[in-house]
């Protein structure tokens, strides 16, 4: 009776011993379980954090422009500011043409006024002379009458 006996003890410690080693097991096991899911996780987060930061990085390079490009708008500016020069300066000969012009006309103009003024004063002055002349001999004729009658 004492082997069935100490086999059931032995039976009994091993069951309980068994029993109480499978629980830390099955917490190791959880935890394992429980850091591979966490592992897969950070994966995870890993690739959507890349993902977005390189869709972040290709925005980014859309929107700044390329030293070609910047280049090639200063290049563009720099030719519309000398075409606009070029438009400026012709305008501005063009102008001075129309100026040396009107200024020839209002010389030339002077001229005729002064012209047409200068005669005007030259008939004006012979007129004067031809209207004293006869007022001169119109008095002698008078003075002459006058002292023939007496």
């Amino acid at each position: 009776m004492q082997k069935p006996f100490v086999t059931a003890l032995l039976l009994a410690a091993t069951l309980g011993l068994a029993a109480c080693d499978s629980e830390p097991q099955d917490k190791l096991d959880a935890a394992k379980e429980s850091l591979s899911d966490a592992a897969d996780s950070v994966q995870d987060a890993a690739k959507e954090t890349k993902a977005a930061a390189e869709q972040k990085a290709e925005q980014l390079s859309a929107q700044t422009p390329t030293s070609e490009e910047v280049i090639e708008a200063a290049n563009d500016a720099a030719a519309e500011a000398a075409q606009d020069t070029e438009d400026a300066v012709e305008e501005s000969e063009s102008a001075a043409e129309r100026t040396k012009a009107d200024l020839k006309q209002a010389a030339d103009d002077v001229k005729d006024s002064a012209k047409e003024t200068k005669d005007k004063v030259k008939q004006a002055a012979k007129d004067i002379k031809a209207d004293s002349e006869q007022a001169a001999a119109d008095a002698k004729a008078k003075l002459k009458e006058a002292t023939e009658a007496q």
